[in-house]
């Protein structure tokens, strides 16, 4: 009996060894196995640096110069925002949908998580996923959202790094901005200005219900595409509140019962696109393509947003006003029928945008701000900018730089210059014989009278006397950086030339000699408010402010008496000066005109240069355009001249002689002088009595078009 009870302690003992062997092996082994996948895993996890440092690729947002959104820049739309400016009912929304117990767990809910397994073997079908706000994050931060094994273990250890290393609000705060809320936004404060266009700190209970709603199957459950479904999320997730006595059942009845309203697409699609594309251009030229798209700048532009749409629209109307009274072969609305339904940004090599096209672009004189550009008519059909790209002709609004430099060479707006034919050698076999517009002389003329009247003759006879090296140098010293050909038809505007080029230059007038900087941008912020550029409105006095306010003078009466005088049927109640221009077989139409806060430029004409029609001149075709863009900006109550400097002084002149007039001169003008540089003496031709010159016609009976 002894015998066999020691037999039986004996197996008794070693049965229990064999089973504390096993389950010390299961143990060691589980653990050796653990430990195993632990270090497996863990070489291909972020490591704790990564994890501080990491930055939410956040959206770049453009601003205009009243610091309204007009554009973005993203690869994942997304824009940051503290979790103290949400309202604490919309933190509590997706706790309440996502993670009840998120404060009180660890990073995992062990018991949600065996609940939901349990489900998916015991009822053969998928139950509610077990996933916290933590491991969602740590999916979306890290990992994709494949469903493997491996997956889910890196998205265990991941969210144990996380849990570790940051507080519950600052885990939420990742989670707010970083979560996918579908149609390209991630994070809350994009979502909300896409959904409902308004902040996520000014979200209703109901609305913010609504968008906790989203991230579970981000394409399906959004309010824009299957606002049905994101209705009734939103009521599971009020309903969690109400049971997790988050909100009363006041303010569960209330936002139950709100009428949420989502807005249509806020942005306009073809809205300021070639200006977005040069600030696009600059910025990635300072601060790199990823910095752009990821870095969640603000880019503050110097862009006005009416006055740009205001400009958009009246170009537009223009343009296919000419079409249709030229009857214009080629249009755009021809274009758009040819190439519809087809990707033009694809084939763009091979399309040629062959109906009329131009630029537009006008500049603040005081600052050098860009307010207005538009560089073709539709970006999607071209993206060649046609004011900072397109080299043509300027006709004879390039003759501004040979009168300036006349002025600055010591020649007077009453000097006398020939109207008459000339023969000339220029340097080929042929003789030039240069021709005016109206195929007429006018014998000798006032240097004033022969711009506002833009005779090509005088101009020639002008450019031989001074030399084109001069008027070179002077156009270089204004910011012309095009090539120039030192010939006599640069008077007339051989060369080609920019848009932007010659606007700016032609602010150097009103601004009293100055040449500035032009901008498009005022200043950048990086994603945290710091400033990281700033324009520094450069600038540089290159001409005398006397000899500057001369030239602007002589351009006025351009405006009043001369080639632009059409400008005085759009009842523009402001001091203007301005220069048409139209290349000799009509394929360019310029003008560039100015006020005391304006400089504006305008050019019409096909990519592939060829004539526009008979008789399409600056003044008949580009003008217009000019004065009803600038009409609603400069027609100002009180007009104001422009300043006139101390060394300027005023004297009565005759028009035929250019000396100091008598009481027998006829046609006479008050003209504007350098101190020191007026005229001495009194005019000999009409001494006792008038006798008029065969040769003299009057400006006002000799109206001329320009060439």
């Amino acid at each position: 009996m002894k015998s066999l009870y020691k037999k039986i302690k004996r197996k008794k003992n070693n049965l229990l060894f064999y089973i504390g062997f096993i389950i010390f092996f299961l143990t060691f082994f589980s653990f050796g196995a653990g430990l195993s996948i632990f270090f497996y895993f863990q070489k291909d996890l972020p490591s704790m640096t990564d994890l501080m440092l990491y930055n939410v690729p956040s959206a770049t947002i453009v601003y205009d110069d009243n610091n309204n959104v007009i554009d973005e820049f993203f690869i994942e739309k997304r824009i940051p925002i503290k979790l103290k400016e949400l309202n604490p009912y919309t933190i509590n929304t997706v706790i309440a949908l996502e993670d009840q117990h998120f404060r009180d767990h660890w990073g995992i809910n062990i018991g949600r998580t065996l609940m939901v397994l349990l489900k998916n073997i015991f009822l053969m079908k998928k139950a509610a996923g077990a996933s916290t706000i933590t491991q969602q994050l740590s999916r979306n931060m890290f990992l994709g959202m494949e469903k493997t094994w491996t997956r889910k273990i890196k998205e265990a250890l991941i969210t144990l790094k996380i849990e570790k290393n940051f507080s519950k609000d600052e885990i939420l705060e990742m989670y707010f901005n970083q979560i996918n809320y579908g149609n390209g936004n991630y994070g809350i404060e994009a979502a909300s200005w896409y959904y409902f266009g308004k902040s996520s700190r000014e979200l209703t209970l109901a609305e913010a219900a609504m968008l906790a709603g989203i991230p579970q199957i981000p394409e399906y459950n959004n309010p824009k595409d299957n606002y049905e479904k994101a209705k009734k999320r939103q009521t599971i997730c009020l309903e969690n509140m109400l049971k997790e006595k988050m909100i009363s059942k006041f303010e569960f009845e209330e936002a139950i019962s709100e009428s949420i309203e989502v807005v249509s697409q806020l942005k306009e699609e073809n809205f300021a696109k070639y200006f977005i594309e040069e600030v696009r251009k600059e910025v990635i030229k300072r601060f790199g393509m990823n910095t752009l798209y990821k870095g969640g700048l603000k880019i503050y532009t110097t862009l006005n947003r009416e006055m740009q749409k205001h400009a958009e629209k009246i170009f537009e109307e223009k343009m296919s006003y000419y079409e249709r009274i030229y009857n214009l072969k080629e249009t755009k609305e021809n274009f758009e029928k040819k190439f519809d339904g087809k990707n033009l940004k694809e084939e763009q090599k091979e399309i040629v945008i062959d109906y009329l096209q131009g630029g537009f672009i006008l500049i603040d004189n005081k600052t050098g701000e860009i307010k207005v550009l538009i560089g073709g008519r539709d970006f999607n059909h071209s993206q060649f900018n046609r004011v900072f790209q397109a080299k043509r002709q300027p006709g004879s609004i390039f003759k501004i730089f040979l009168y300036s430099a006349a002025i600055e060479n010591g020649m007077n707006p009453s000097d006398i210059i020939i109207d008459a034919p000339v023969v000339l050698d220029d340097g080929s076999k042929k003789k030039y014989k240069p021709r005016n517009y109206d195929e007429n002389f006018l014998g000798p003329i006032p240097l004033r009278t022969a711009l506002a009247l833009s005779r090509n003759v005088p101009a020639i006879r002008l450019i031989k006397n001074l030399g084109p090296e001069i008027v070179i140098n002077h156009a270089r010293k204004l910011g012309i950086t095009s090539s120039l050909t030192p010939v006599l038809s640069l008077a007339l505007g051989s060369n080609d030339v920019t848009l932007i080029e010659m606007t700016r230059a032609f602010s150097v007038f009103p601004n009293k000699g100055v040449l500035r900087d032009l901008s498009l941008i005022r200043y950048i912020q990086d994603a945290h408010g710091n400033l990281i550029y700033s324009n520094e409105n450069s600038s540089k006095q290159v001409m005398n402010e006397d000899d500057a306010f001369i030239i602007t003078d002589m351009l006025e009466s351009v405006v009043r008496e001369g080639t632009a005088h059409g400008l005085k049927y759009y009842n523009l109640k402001t001091h203007i000066g301005g220069k048409t221009g139209t290349t000799d077989d009509y394929s360019n139409a310029w003008f560039i005109g100015f006020t005391k806060d304006y400089t504006a430029g305008i050019y019409v004409g096909f990519d592939n240069p060829k004539t526009i029609a008979n008789k399409a001149t600056g003044a008949v075709i580009a003008l217009p355009i000019w004065a009803e863009i600038l009409k609603p900006f400069v027609s100002y109550s009180d007009t104001t001249p422009f300043d006139v400097p101390k060394n300027i002084v005023y004297v009565n002149v005759c028009k035929e002689s250019g000396l100091k007039a008598t009481k027998y001169c006829r046609y006479t003008r008050m003209e504007i002088f350098k101190k020191g540089k007026e005229p001495e003496k009194y005019c000999e031709k009409h001494s006792k009595e008038y006798k008029p010159s065969e040769e003299f016609d009057l400006m006002e009976n000799n109206k001329s078009y320009d060439f």
